[in-house]
């Protein structure tokens, strides 16, 4: 019988144990540690064989497939030993995707993805669909398809890391909503971290979809990658020009300040929600595209979905006010890139909070949005790095988070303006995840704010 060794003992591996255990296989789970006591008793329970310890060749014995897990790096010994003797390595998704028989729609981007996944599988549904989010959000599809929860459209969305392990993605429709510095410790350089991302456009059928921002077909033709032969939706945003683009393609138009999109596919321009944040409206416009690209749907229809949609937390997520000031909690913002999007959902100067642990990125860039921050606030481990590359702003810095939402209240009367929460850094110098982080500054603002 053949024997698969899973690597690493976390979400990816429970749902990979499963579905092998289902089809008469009796895996090997192996870590280095115990670090998800409660997924370990699960693996044991089901009846795989569970190691925790050094991951030496010996564990290759008898084995004929590996599994592995996004979080490890390529280049473990492990895994170099497994290249050597010309064993096949696989992902989690592709073990899923053996099996499963509905239609793929996949997602990535460095942000934006977790929002547009979610979206797309709640339009779907309220569409009459059996749709499901899964990848790295929610459910991995593995655990979906061994507990009977099939779904007709499987919406993926796909890290980097996912997505270095995996084969070519055969699916209807991929959506790459941003780019931008990012896990460049895993990846090395800007242009092995795009390529990564780019094999899920590899994988799309002819007479599927791509769908991304103009600025990624550029970033496509710079790195001089393979274009699938699916045609292509490239979102135009504001005063953008299209881009040529291999193969047939079409362009949409978002004018962020109407609120309006038009173009190939819109008979007329349509207006989007008023209350939709610059980067939100990116969102919902590449999943409705997706989602047209599938079923017949009107505009209104689509719509009421997007006024039903339960948006993710931490997100650019107003949680009140402040003295009338509206209050934002953006801590998904890991990267300057998404605090430069939130700062262009701003109409008026803002009191920006950012920092935490940075990521050896540049703060300048921010600079450019100069007319769009009334008083910038930087705290952490990044403090210094702020301060150095934004001195031209004159940020007050704050050795933790901690001391500037104590600060807070004051600040918003010496400078009376919308408070905007986005790092810009990852969250580690203080808290587990950005979760954890936007949590913290949920519990502190909360007895701040109006009461309404």
């Amino acid at each position: 019988m053949n024997k698969t060794l899973i690597l690493g003992a976390g979400r990816s591996a429970l749902g990979a144990a499963k579905l092998l255990l289902r089809q008469g296989h009796r895996p090997l789970v192996s870590d280095i540690a115990e670090k998800f006591p409660e997924i370990a008793q699960e693996i044991r329970a089901d009846g795989a064989d569970l190691v925790i310890g050094p991951q030496t060749p010996e564990l290759l014995t008898g084995i004929s497939q590996l599994v592995v897990s996004p979080g490890l790096s390529p280049e473990i010994p492990i895994l170099q030993e497994a290249r050597r003797r010309g064993l096949p390595i696989l992902s989690e998704i592709d073990l899923a995707l053996k099996v499963f028989e509905g239609t793929v729609m996949g997602v990535t981007g460095t942000n934006g993805k977790s929002t547009t996944t979610t979206l797309l599988a709640h339009l779907l549904q309220e569409l009459g669909s059996k749709a499901e989010a899964s990848g790295n959000i929610g459910i991995a599809p593995s655990l979906l398809i061994a507990e009977d929860r099939v779904p007709e459209i499987l919406v993926l969305e796909l890290s980097s890391y996912q997505l270095d392990f995996s084969q070519p993605i055969r699916n209807h429709c991929s959506l790459f909503m941003s780019f931008s510095p990012d896990h460049l410790e895993r990846h090395g350089t800007m242009e092995n971290y795009f390529k990564a991302k780019w094999k899920l456009m590899l994988g799309t059928v002819e007479s599927g979809r791509l769908i991304m921002p103009r600025r990624i077909v550029e970033q496509a033709h710079a790195y001089a990658v393979p274009f699938p032969k699916a045609p292509i939706t490239q979102i135009v945003v504001d005063a953008e020009t299209p881009y040529k683009a291999y193969g047939p393609s079409q362009v949409v138009h978002i004018d962020s300040q109407k609120g309006l999109v038009s173009g190939d596919g819109f008979p007329q321009a349509e207006t989007l929600p008023a209350d939709l944040s610059f980067h939100n409206q990116l969102n919902v416009v590449a999943s409705i595209l997706a989602v047209r690209s599938l079923v017949e749907a009107s505009w209104k229809d689509l719509l009421r979905g997007v006024t039903t949609y339960q948006w993710l937390p931490y997100r650019f997520q107003k949680i009140g006010s402040i003295q009338g000031h509206p209050v934002f909690n953006d801590s998904k913002s890991t990267n300057v890139e998404s605090t430069l999007v939130a700062l262009q959902s701003m109409r008026v100067p803002a009191l920006v909070l950012l920092g935490g642990q940075p990521k050896g990125e540049s703060f300048a860039p921010i600079a450019a949005h100069r007319d769009r921050i009334g008083k910038l606030i930087a705290f952490g481990a990044a403090g210094p790095k702020i301060e150095s590359d934004l001195k031209d702003l004159n940020p007050i810095v704050f050795p933790t988070l901690k001391a500037a939402l104590d600060a807070i209240v004051g600040l918003v009367r010496q400078h009376p303006a919308p408070l905007v929460f986005s790092p810009a850094c990852a969250s580690f110098d203080e808290f587990k995840n950005f979760e954890e982080r936007g949590a913290f500054f949920n519990q502190n603002l909360t007895p701040l704010l109006d009461k309404s």
